[in-house]
């Protein structure tokens, strides 16, 4: 139940894969989570293999991690500004804040009016997750408490952190879904352009937090 709540959380990573479906592509959205999920599962093994504890003891390193990741949300959340400033009609298709909004960070090439690929998703999934250090520290603070009695916690801590994510995957998946059935009265104008406000706050909130440390 705690590992649900945690990944029901809204955060970065369910407003990109919003964008994304509204852009109308679930096939691209799907590749955004891969892309968060792997990174999930990259930081769960540097966590594993101490990399989490070394940014927890040298508080320089952790502030370096944590600014770059906030500089790239930060990123996306000027790119989803500018698009939510831009007069009605100017922008072209919909949703296109939240959906280019990996490209820069991503280094990709620049994504057209129709969206990303789904390789440039899967970059904007990767990033959006990996880019906050605090995810593999929040992993291995919170999964050794659920290690079952008699299992090793080095058996235990990769186990628990394969159902963590693939309990995330599934709820990605379904948020989607959802998203996708309702898209069809998300997709005016107004609506879509009400989103992209939405996403730039959200972005700038969390690269603030960040950065603070919060």
């Amino acid at each position: 139940m705690s590992s649900l709540i945690v990944i029901m959380m809204p955060g970065p990573d369910l407003v990109l894969i919003t964008g994304l479906v509204l852009n109308g592509s679930l096939r691209v959205a799907t590749a955004a989570a891969l892309g968060m999920i792997t990174a999930g599962a990259l930081q769960a093994g540097l966590g594993a293999a101490g990399l989490a504890a070394l940014l927890a003891a040298s508080p320089e390193l952790f502030a370096a991690f944590r600014w770059a990741g906030a500089l790239v949300l930060l990123g996306w959340a000027v790119l989803a500004l500018r698009r939510f400033s831009r007069p009605a009609g100017s922008g072209g298709a919909a949703a296109g804040a939240v959906a280019q909004a990996g490209a820069a960070p991503a280094g990709a090439a620049a994504v057209t009016a129709a969206g990303p690929s789904e390789r440039q998703a899967f970059v904007q999934g990767l990033l959006c997750t990996g880019s906050n250090p605090k995810v593999g520290i929040f992993l291995m603070a919170f999964l050794p408490q659920f290690v079952p009695a008699g299992m090793t916690p080095e058996a235990g801590v990769p186990l628990l952190a394969a159902c963590y994510l693939a309990l995330g995957l599934i709820w990605l998946l379904t948020w989607m879904r959802l998203v996708h059935r309702l898209a069809r009265h998300l997709r005016s104008p107004r609506t879509l352009r009400i989103a992209d406000g939405l996403t730039a706050v959200v972005f700038g909130v969390f690269a603030l937090r960040l950065a603070l440390g919060g």
